[in-house]
């Protein structure tokens, strides 16, 4: 089954875009540096295809970001409205990070 991009992952696509550009590398000279094609990288940064934590942490490194920023703030949205899995943390005002509330039964 083919991963369907979402919001997350194009922004953290982004994000990783502009910490690439802001740390003038280019974006072959960066899948190289972590063992990616530049076709990869490009999927990476459009949210096309979903970067895994390693990935991350190794341009992090590179891009000299701390990994969080990467994460920060991504505000779940729509995206969790729809989804049921999500079940406390469906509201839309919900980040990455955010701690469902407490219910007592």
């Amino acid at each position: 089954m083919k991963h369907k991009p979402g919001f997350i992952d194009r922004e953290i696509g982004r994000r990783l875009r502009v910490a690439r550009i802001s740390a003038n590398i280019r974006q072959y000279r960066a899948a190289k540096l972590v063992g990616v094609t530049y076709q990869q990288m490009r999927k990476y940064e459009v949210g096309d295809n979903r970067v895994s934590a390693v990935i991350v942490a190794r341009l992090a490194k590179i891009y000299r970001r701390p990994v969080g920023w990467f994460l920060e703030e991504v505000t779940l949205g729509e995206e969790a409205k729809v989804d049921p899995l999500l079940g406390a943390i469906g509201r839309a005002d919900c980040h990455i990070g955010d701690r469902p509330e407490q219910t007592s039964n």
